[in-house]
């Protein structure tokens, strides 16, 4: 039996959540979808029959599920397929995992929540804006209903390095047009909790190791604006501030409603786990010091 299977391991949460298990000397497999990457099981989880039998096939004692259709936009113009992804796939793959005796991982978003008012916690009702923050809330309940032990993980604007691919994040985006010297449009009037995959995904291990159930959230203890997260990059990594450029949420030609402030309250998974969640720019130094 292997002892875990990380669906979604080409993404950048993935990738340190496979990383990690092979840290702790677990017996990891992990799925990609797209192009293909080395060492990966391919799985689209628009195949609803697939995902499910990969599961009971491999039959691991963990299953921890990071992949999803993130592309808010793309979200927004293709909500079925969204629905399929986000929601329709962890349900199904829920029921197996209950069925089986698995312990199961599902990572979700900041984006279930209005951005009135953050940060927030995991008491505050979820009011999501878009088509993306509507399917992983339905996926979030989707899976909670299928199998109660289930443990949820709200990240927020996830970023570090990503070697299995070279999509960028919310601050690799950045670093790259800054070192080419190009301006970088930023939202002042856009708050976040930037979630660091290396320590997020440390952080799901340490929530299984203690037997957790629920909802957590889980990312930095910092709640910068977009804005504020450019300078905080240029202070670490010694770039122009000057190339960053003031922007505001109303003036960007985007497709789907973003909240104004989706920060989130890392106060429970502290208590939890008895340790301190890193500030913003704990990561980026950390970061700057394993490039």
């Amino acid at each position: 039996m292997t002892d875990l299977l990380v669906i979604g391991a080409s993404g950048l949460l993935g990738e340190h959540l496979l990383a990690d298990a092979k840290r702790r000397r677990l017996d990891a497999v992990g799925t990609y979808a797209g192009d293909p990457v080395n060492g990966l099981i391919p799985l689209n989880l628009s195949d609803l029959v697939a995902a499910v039998t990969l599961v009971r096939d491999r039959h691991p004692k963990t299953v921890l599920l990071p992949a999803a259709m993130t592309g808010v936009d793309a979200c927004e113009s293709h909500p079925d397929q969204a629905q399929l992804v986000n929601a329709d796939a962890p349900r199904e793959i829920a029921k197996a995992c209950h069925t089986l005796g698995i312990r199961l991982v599902f990572f979700s978003t900041d984006y279930v929540f209005d951005g009135r008012r953050g940060p927030f916690n995991e008491r505050r009702r979820p009011q999501p804006l878009n088509v993306y923050g509507r399917t992983k809330l339905a996926g979030e309940r989707n899976v909670l209903a299928a199998h109660p032990e289930a443990l949820v993980v709200r990240t927020s604007a996830n970023f570090g390095w990503g070697r299995a691919r070279k999509k960028t994040n919310s601050v690799t985006w950045i670093l790259e047009l800054l070192r080419r010297r190009q301006p970088v449009p930023l939202f002042t009037d856009q708050r976040v909790s930037p979630s660091y995959a290396p320590a997020a995904a440390r952080t799901a291990f340490d929530l299984l190791d203690r037997r957790a159930t629920g909802i957590f959230h889980v990312a930095t203890r910092s709640y910068p604006t977009r804005f504020e997260m450019g300078l905080e990059i240029c202070d670490v990594f010694g770039l122009e501030k000057g190339l960053l450029k003031a922007a505001r949420l109303a003036e960007a030609e985007l497709r789907a409603r973003r909240p104004s402030d989706s920060s989130l309250d890392v106060g429970k998974v502290e208590r939890f786990l008895d340790k301190r969640s890193p500030t913003f720019r704990e990561a980026l130094e950390d970061m700057r010091d394993t490039e």
